[in-house]
């Protein structure tokens, strides 16, 4: 046999087996992102409370909370709203803030915390497929903006068209109340808390990261699985789109060591915001969402002052 067709079928045999790594791997990495392991409300508050030191004595004692179930894109959408009876503001201002991957509605009571003590409402719930609610899957943002979208027209209701309403999201969460700004305008401030900026560019750097192989073709075939089984396109789910299509105040915090979601993807989203009260965030020695734990008071000392800026400009105060 010649020399070249030894070759030949030596690179054939090798593409063939990468072919074969590439769609295990691309197996693996669908199942990691839309059918992960799903915390329980339980496992996520001794999480917090052992590993991140968050208080329940005021979610469990003190607020006044109101359970709700909403119609979402696969099913039942679980949450709760918090009255904020020290409000004493004539516009009702409310915040609702959206977990992150794998956790639920309790894992952000770190963060609901802030804006209670900044006279909000606020609005707590499970995503699909986490916590209570209904769901065999999540799609990290494609139709999570629409089940909050189901979850503000809930916000309108009980609080009327003119509360001023503001939304804070983590990782997936922030993905997702960025997604929002192209499905409405009534959205009066934004806390997008690591979020990615692009699912393509997001997946293929999360890989890389993972894995050191290259990320085609095998995040291209993971899109394909997904498409096929879920419907989920990770082409069209871009935050970035609608934030350059938004001109609502964004603040956008990352954690400067966070490998897991770059912070390149918050500095590129906040490089397009229209308008001018957006502010950026880089928190030094902070993992992926990490930042409120490396730096607690200067967390809120950043939320705060962002909330004070975009309500002064709105004359809430």
């Amino acid at each position: 046999m010649a020399w070249y067709w030894i070759v030949l079928i030596v690179v054939g045999a090798l593409a063939l087996l990468y072919l074969l790594l590439s769609f295990f791997v691309a197996k693996a990495v669908l199942k990691m992102a839309v059918t992960p392991v799903a915390h329980t409300l339980d496992e996520a508050r001794e999480y917090q409370q052992a590993n991140e030191h968050i208080s329940y004595a005021d979610y469990d004692n003190v607020w006044r909370k109101e359970s709700f179930q909403l119609n979402g894109v696969q099913g039942k959408i679980v949450g709760e709203i918090v009255y904020n009876d020290s409000a004493t503001q004539k516009r009702p201002k409310v915040a609702v803030v959206c977990h992150g991957h794998t956790w639920n509605r309790l894992n952000s009571i770190k963060y609901a915390n802030v804006f209670y003590s900044k006279g909000y409402n606020f609005v707590l719930y499970d995503h699909a497929y986490f916590g209570e609610s209904d769901g065999k899957y999540t799609t990290l943002g494609m139709n999570e903006k629409d089940d909050l979208n189901t979850v503000l027209n809930l916000v309108r209701e009980k609080f009327g068209n003119l509360a001023f309403v503001g939304l804070h999201g983590e990782s997936m969460g922030a993905a997702t109340v960025l997604l929002e700004l192209g499905e409405r305008k009534d959205v009066d401030l934004v806390v997008a808390d690591c979020p990615f900026s692009d699912t393509m560019k997001y997946y293929r750097e999360l890989l890389r990261h993972l894995t050191h192989l290259p990320s085609f073709p095998t995040v291209d075939i993971a899109n394909a699985m997904a498409k096929r089984k879920y419907g989920y396109d990770f082409t069209k789910v871009i935050p970035l789109r609608a934030v350059q299509n938004s001109d609502t105040p964004i603040c956008f915090i990352h954690g400067a060591d966070d490998d897991f979601i770059y912070p390149s993807h918050s500095k590129k989203m906040f490089a397009v915001c229209k308008n001018p009260l957006s502010e950026l965030h880089i928190v030094d020695g902070a993992g992926h969402a990490r930042s409120h734990l490396v730096n607690n008071q200067g967390y809120w000392e950043i939320v705060c002052n962002f909330l004070d800026k975009v309500e002064k400009a709105n004359n809430l105060q």
